[in-house]
């Protein structure tokens, strides 16, 4: 019985989720200006909205390397994605994407047609 009891903990352990460091986003906005922030979020979400055909995808921003706008026509903006597993591809958007996030000035806000870059990395814990 005191063998189960010591190693419990050391098996409730076990099911825990890894963290993951914080996410931390450079914007480069089309002036060729980059602003530094944190907890990004694009119209409420952690995770960005793209269509590719007739199909829509969720894509979270820790999957992300980069987000390079490319080009607006109409009520599209086409993006192009880079994932850390090192691949990359296009995709399209509403270009009122309204995205938000935290700088050391206070709260950023901005739309995705307004930008070129987002860099995106991990901070280490």
């Amino acid at each position: 019985m005191k063998r189960i009891v010591l190693l419990l903990p050391f098996l409730l352990s076990m099911g825990e989720p890894v963290k993951e460091g914080k996410l931390k986003f450079v914007v480069e906005d089309k002036e060729g200006i980059r602003h530094n922030l944190s907890s990004l979020v694009c119209d409420g979400r952690t995770y960005i909205r793209v269509k590719e055909g007739n199909l829509e995808y969720s894509i979270d921003f820790s999957s992300l390397d980069k987000v390079e706008v490319l080009t607006q026509r109409d009520k599209d903006l086409k993006l192009k994605l880079y994932l850390k597993n090192g691949g990359s591809k296009e995709y399209i958007v509403s270009p009122n994407t309204y995205c938000k996030g935290k700088s050391q000035m206070g709260q950023a806000s901005f739309y995705l047609r307004d930008v070129k870059f987002i860099f995106i990395s991990t901070e280490e814990k």
